[in-house]
This record gives C-alpha cells, sequence and structure tokens, in this order.
C-alpha cells in the first residue's frame, strides 16, 4: 500500500485546483506554444498557457464586456443593512496610539 506524504498530498492539491479545458488553436499558435514549453523548461503546454493568462491579468488587459458589476454576488445574512460594518472592519485592523502634541516653536 502506497502512504501519500505531505510533499505528495500539497502537488495533489496543486493540480485539483485547475480545471481541464478544451481549447482550439491555430497550427501557427500550438507550434508557437510547444516552442515556448520547451524553450522554458515548463512541464506542458498547460503550464504555458496558464501562464499567458495570469500574466494578461495582472496586466489588466480585458474585454470591456466582462466588466459587470458584482452587486447581488454577496448575502450578509447577519448585518443585512451594514449597520455594524465600520466597527467590525474598525476591528480588525489595530489602532495606532495618538502622540501628544507638541507646541509648534517657531524658528527666528
Amino acid at each position: 500500500m502506497t502512504r501519500l506524504t505531505d510533499a505528495h498530498l500539497e502537488s495533489y492539491e496543486y493540480r485539483m485546483a485547475k480545471r481541464a479545458i478544451s481549447i482550439t488553436l491555430g497550427e501557427d499558435n500550438l507550434l508557437w506554444l510547444h516552442g515556448q514549453t520547451r524553450g522554458s523548461g515548463k512541464r506542458s503546454v498547460s503550464q504555458i498557457v496558464d501562464g499567458l493568462v495570469a500574466d494578461a491579468r495582472a496586466a489588466g488587459r480585458v474585454h470591456a464586456d466582462s466588466i459587470r458589476s458584482v452587486v447581488g454576488t454577496i448575502e450578509i445574512a447577519t448585518d443585512p443593512g451594514l449597520a455594524d460594518a465600520d466597527r467590525t472592519i474598525r476591528s480588525l485592523f489595530a489602532t495606532p496610539r495618538r502622540r501628544a502634541r507638541r507646541p509648534r516653536r517657531r524658528r527666528g
């Protein structure tokens, strides 16, 4: 019986965080991706495509029609009117201690 070590579990979780999809590419683009895979030392074309998408997202490259509102995607059952939201958020951060102000001296 093979036992999974912590290293194997991390690898399994890393791989399972991704989803398989099917894409259709032009012959030239597929050839380019294979070349990028070999040249970069990555293990697969999927890693190259995933990296290209991550870079595009980080650079803010989005189609204008894909931008939409997030209104209605979150439901807050415990505080629907957000009456306690400010206090809750402020409690998450330490408040800095205020120093007593010293009178300013004038030069002269």
